[in-house]
């Protein structure tokens, strides 16, 4: 996906959702590879839409209308089952610390939060493949962050004590990577 794809992938869900008859806005934070695209401009494409909720109480009541609504147009575009994934939150809930972030766009009841571009780098430096770490040189110096310690002192804000350490490889690969010539 590119990001032309994304918005109106994003538009259609708001669409779907609200013919279903959900009103309550529905608050998700966009990351990884859609952030990139959408917010950052990357030149790459995307295979998935990968999302925090804001609110897992308003999950639960709309997770049937959001199912249905995302298998609407999975049939109707022909994508792949998870091109909206909202499993991401589920692996990365004990490892992660999920901010607010700030009201990016509204598809009707899709209510789509960015969050900050140092949040985003976090998770890419703990991520780690090649693609993270292309995605951390664009990031990176958008951010104030000049030096590894800064970059760890990042990692401790927003990750949590468990997703550190299960991510340590990654972390101290991304680290060398970015921070080599510094």
């Amino acid at each position: 996906m590119d990001a032309h794809e994304i918005e109106k992938y994003l538009t259609e869900l708001g669409t779907e959702l609200k013919k279903r008859g959900v009103k309550k806005p529905v608050r998700i934070m966009i990351i990884g590879g859609a952030y990139m695209l959408l917010l950052k401009n990357a030149v790459r494409t995307t295979n998935d839409i990968d999302i925090f909720w804001l609110e897992e109480d308003a999950l639960q009541q709309v997770l049937h209308p959001l199912r249905e609504s995302v298998q609407a147009i999975t049939n109707r575009h022909a994508l792949r089952g998870d091109w909206f994934n909202y499993l991401a939150q589920i692996l990365m809930q004990d490892e992660v610390i999920v901010p607010d972030g700030k009201l990016w766009k509204r598809y009707g009841p899709l209510h789509i939060y960015a969050p900050s571009a140092e949040y985003i780098l976090a998770l890419k430096i703990a991520a780690g493949r090649d693609k993270d770490l292309d995605d951390c040189a664009i990031l990176l110096p958008q951010t104030n962050i000049k030096t590894r310690q800064q970059a760890q002192q990042l990692l401790g804000r927003y990750l949590l004590p468990e997703g550190q350490e299960k991510n340590a490889e990654q972390i101290e690969r991304s680290l060398n990577w970015l921070f080599k010539n510094r």
